[in-house]
């Protein structure tokens, strides 16, 4: 009788384990379809909207990447702020100029701004943060060392939807249109249970700090892209642009001019992102 020949058990493929994204590398989990347009409005330094429910990690990725990046940046309740907040208080020079006595909490220095519950601001303040967001001046000064202006809202209430929140308003129309990027932030349901469990997890205070270096270069290697692509197929999109805003023209929501020129730069970034991203 022969002895019986001992066949290993067939192995199951090596599983392909995909590095961890950037946004989880900083701590945030379940946002990762929403890198490429993170990085776009990064990359461009344009106004940055973020609207979705509490919780959801509006104010976390904000202050997260802020920090990433090294920033100086103010967090302020825009429900709360009055405009001193922001400025100081004015104190006339003795050649008839006019100073502001600042605080830690002014705006001025500061490389980034959040204004978090944007849509309970006062229709007063609302009017005042117009050319901080689109100028980046206030009072007419140039706010010299800010990049970048960053919001986010609860989605506001409406007759037809019980989801929205009392208190949360609409955006004046002009100011609204300011925000190149408006994100809306994914729900719980909507995540994964991996991603959920990764949110359940997380220690907000934990993240790799060595991303911080990642993020940078990336933002880099995305202006670079956004350059080329506007000298291959800017025109193209243009070509696009121009027909998405007549198409929605007839559906009966009209973009304004400034929108167009928006949509053009913050397409060409996003795609310019997703290569940066992801070459293959």
């Amino acid at each position: 009788m022969s002895a019986l020949e001992v066949v290993p058990a067939p192995t199951a493929p090596a599983l392909e384990h995909k590095p961890p994204s950037l946004l989880t590398c900083l701590g945030i989990f379940g946002l990762d379809n929403l890198t490429p347009v993170i990085v776009a409005a990064l990359a461009t330094e344009e106004p940055l909207l973020l609207i979705g429910p509490h919780g959801t990690g509006k104010s976390l990725l904000l202050t997260r990447v802020a920090g990433a990046l090294g920033l100086v940046f103010r967090h302020y309740n825009a429900s709360l702020v009055n405009f001193d907040d922001l400025v100081g208080f004015p104190l006339p020079g003795p050649d008839g100029s006019l100073g502001y006595a600042q605080t830690p909490a002014t705006i001025w220095g500061a490389g980034a701004v959040i204004f978090d519950e944007i849509s309970r601001c006062r229709p007063d303040i609302q009017n005042k943060l117009f050319p901080i967001v689109h100028e980046r001046r206030v009072q007419g000064l140039l706010l010299e060392d800010l990049k970048y202006r960053w919001a986010a809202m609860n989605p506001p209430a409406a007759e037809d939807d019980e989801t929205g929140y009392i208190g949360s308003e609409p955006l004046d129309t002009a100011l609204a249109d300011r925000f190149a990027f408006v994100v809306e932030m994914p729900g719980w349901k909507s995540l994964s249970e991996a991603e959920q469990t990764a949110v359940i997890l997380a220690d907000p205070g934990e993240w790799d700090r060595s991303a911080a270096a990642g993020l940078t270069s990336l933002l880099g290697t995305a202006r670079a892209s956004a350059a080329v692509l506007q000298s291959t197929i800017g025109e193209s999109v243009a070509v696009y642009v121009r027909t998405l805003m007549a198409l929605l023209d007839q559906a009966g929501v009209e973009l304004s001019p400034r929108r167009g020129g928006m949509l053009h730069r913050s397409v060409l970034a996003v795609h310019a992102s997703s290569v940066a991203l992801d070459p293959a």
